[in-house]
């Protein structure tokens, strides 16, 4: 448990620190930073487990067979990291699963989370662990989906002439 504790705050503190003194709005939409949700180490993209259609990276071999023996141990990191990464992006409010309004963001963990409402933005506000609170399976599962592949005919249109 420590174990976990200590890489949800080394992924807090690196995505938070990402934005301290960014005075420049273009500076502040950066992403959140990618790294081992088992150690919060810089990943090697090599190392990556499948998870949940994506791809979750590690720091090295040791770190990604502590995720795949559990999991669920490590989810709110791994569905961070999903988002962080871009495989992921949030589609509804992850407490209602309703639309969303672009006037109700929090910044959890270096990433705006928008919300449906005031009371839905109000609750994360005032969760003690925002991270938890929202990149947690149910939340999760409820506000973000897999970012569509571009069909290969989208990718050839585009192709200069």
């Amino acid at each position: 448990m420590k174990k976990f504790r200590t890489s949800i705050l080394i992924i807090l503190a690196a995505a938070l620190s990402m934005g301290a003194g960014d005075k420049d709005k273009k500076k502040s939409k950066k992403k959140a930073s990618v790294t081992c949700v088992v150690s919060g180490e810089t990943i090697d993209k090599a190392e990556y487990a499948s998870y949940k259609s994506g791809k979750v990276y590690f720091c090295c071999e040791g770190c990604k067979a502590d995720f795949e023996d559990a999991s669920a141990k490590f989810a709110v990191a791994a569905n961070f990291q999903l988002v962080a990464s871009g495989q992921y992006m949030q589609t509804s409010c992850p407490l209602s699963g309703r639309k969303l309004n672009p006037e109700k963001a929090v910044k959890v963990a270096g990433t705006d989370v928008t919300f449906c409402c005031g009371n839905c933005q109000g609750k994360t506000k005032k969760a003690e662990d925002k991270m938890a609170f929202i990149f947690a399976d149910a939340a999760f599962d409820k506000g973000f989906a897999l970012v569509p592949e571009k069909s290969k005919t989208a990718k050839k249109g585009k192709k200069k002439k």
